[in-house]
């Protein structure tokens, strides 16, 4: 217990760091921040959690959005987005549980005129979470959601904001979801999921008008676009869904077409082979354990896919759905699910980070190195 208390104590003194950090730029800052109460609901998407959650949640979510880069072609097409820095307490009113702190990148985009004063926002961020009572086989094995304490982190929101109500203060109010996840770097993984209203207020420093592109060119230029090739190898470490089965490596190797539609969507279709070595020992856990007959020396998969790249500047945001067509192990599905980001670096190299996910289970949290013939 007194360890426990300890890494508490680290974690709020970072936490503070952290916030200053964020306050630096507010100074010069042509942003807004917001602060925002929040009061909702955890998700019980899995029986296993029912003895975890106890009650509403509540919080506090703080957010500094930044001006517009000046990527002229990117703004014009996303309704000149802005993008900028969050962060989260999550008390989830639960023993088991207790509480998470997040720090989020997150970009938001308009769904009206960009100059109104009454706005609907789409805020979507990614990024890192604290959990204060993880999975611990002694002293808290009900917690079936988290085996770890730091935890990757999204969310999603829907905002009416009104801006300059009474000088450069305003409010907000919307709805919204967030998820935390080890991603099965470890396990329990079952991960959490909060959906919540929230208000708050908003203050609009050195505001400067932002002048709406011209409108593009919704032409579709499918036509003129070739189907690019592309291989990417992945890779990372994960662990089974059997509980402290051990940590072991895996890789990925795929290869895809692509063919941009418009400015915004490029389709993708392909093949990828999977090798992972924490497979062995879950065959020979269930051979033992639940009587299933699987082969104990296989670390193969190969899966076909098709998917969607959502542009976003030099940034892609990707999901694909695919089908395990070789599975001899039969890992939880034969269905699966990615997500994730991909960098372009330059014209032929790009990295991603993904999350491959089974019938919405994580398996694995992929770093991966690709190239476009």
């Amino acid at each position: 217990m007194e360890s426990r208390k300890k890494k508490r104590k680290e974690m709020k003194n970072i936490i503070i760091v952290l916030l200053c950090c964020m306050a630096v730029p507010f100074m010069h800052s042509q942003g807004v921040i917001q602060v925002d109460g929040f009061y909702g609901q955890l998700l019980e998407h899995d029986k296993k959690l029912a003895d975890a959650i106890d009650g509403n949640i509540s919080g506090v979510f703080i957010s500094w959005t930044d001006i517009p880069g000046k990527n002229k072609a990117f703004n014009q097409h996303y309704n000149t987005p802005e993008k900028g820095w969050s962060f989260l307490y999550e008390n989830l009113n639960s023993e088991i549980l207790g509480k998470a702190y997040s720090l989020f990148r997150h970009y938001s985009f308009y769904l009206n005129k960009r100059n109104n004063r009454n706005s609907f926002k789409l805020n979507t961020g990614f990024g890192l979470a604290y959990l204060s009572n993880p999975y611990d086989e002694t002293l808290n094995p009900l917690n079936h959601a988290i085996g770890s304490s730091l935890l990757f982190a999204g969310f999603i929101k829907l905002d009416y904001q009104r801006i300059q109500v009474i000088g450069n203060w305003g409010f907000q109010t919307g709805l919204g979801l967030y998820h935390y996840s080890n991603a099965a770097l470890n396990n329990p993984n079952l991960g959490l999921n909060t959906i919540a209203v929230h208000a708050g207020i908003n203050y609009q420093f050195h505001p400067t008008p932002i002048i709406n592109s011209a409108t593009y060119n919704k032409e579709n230029n499918s036509e003129k676009q070739p189907i690019y090739y592309s291989i990417v190898f992945r890779g990372g470490i994960n662990e089974s869904k059997i509980i402290n089965s051990g940590r072991y490596s895996f890789y990925t190797l795929s290869g895809y077409g692509s063919k941009k539609i418009n400015w915004f969507s490029t389709i993708t279709f392909g093949t990828e082979l999977f090798y992972a070595n924490f497979l062995p020992r879950y065959a020979r856990y269930q051979n033992t354990q639940e009587n299933e007959n699987l082969p104990v020396n296989n670390k193969l998969r190969a899966g076909v896919f098709i998917g969607h790249e959502l542009q976003l500047d030099r940034f892609s945001f990707i999901t694909q759905l695919g089908y395990y067509a070789y599975n001899p192990v039969n890992y939880i599905s034969n269905v699966y699910e990615r997500l994730g980001f991909k960098h372009q670096l330059n014209k032929h190299i790009f990295t991603e980070v993904t999350i491959r996910v089974n019938l919405f289970r994580a398996e694995n949290l992929e770093f991966g190195l690709g190239y476009r013939f």
